[in-house]
């Protein structure tokens, strides 16, 4: 993963069909977390909801997933869905709150007011 200091980014489902799609700031993000400037961290919720927006197969998705070394895709454990039970909003925004907390992270978004003001870091692009 990433030295101490550096980036960890969040991307929720709203930044990953943009980085399906290329967009250059998720892109650029990737990148730095496959060169191991940063971590991506890939919450298993925003994963598949970008999935299902972005109308993809599984295999779609393999060159931005497998084997790259700063990227984390994190599950749905039962001990993280306990954990955000009680936090505002859908699932797949407690999971990318969850998880930014969790590991001190940014979230990455389109879509800033899903997010609780003041609980975590967001960046928009």
């Amino acid at each position: 993963m990433t030295e101490p200091g550096q980036p960890t980014w969040v991307l929720d489902h709203t930044a990953l069909v943009a980085l399906f799609d290329g967009s250059p700031v998720p892109f650029g993000l990737w990148t730095d977390a496959e060169q191991g400037r940063a971590t991506a961290i890939f919450p298993a919720a925003a994963l598949a909801e970008a999935a299902h927006l972005a109308s993809t197969r599984e295999s779609a998705w393999e060159a931005l997933l497998r084997e790259v070394p700063g990227v984390l895709v994190t599950s749905l454990s039962e001990p993280t869905a306990l954990a955000s039970a009680h936090m505002p909003g859908p699932l797949v925004v407690r999971q990318v709150v969850w998880e930014a907390q969790a590991s001190g992270g940014v979230i990455v978004t389109r879509a800033p007011w899903q997010y609780p003001t003041g609980r975590v870091a967001v960046r928009t692009f």
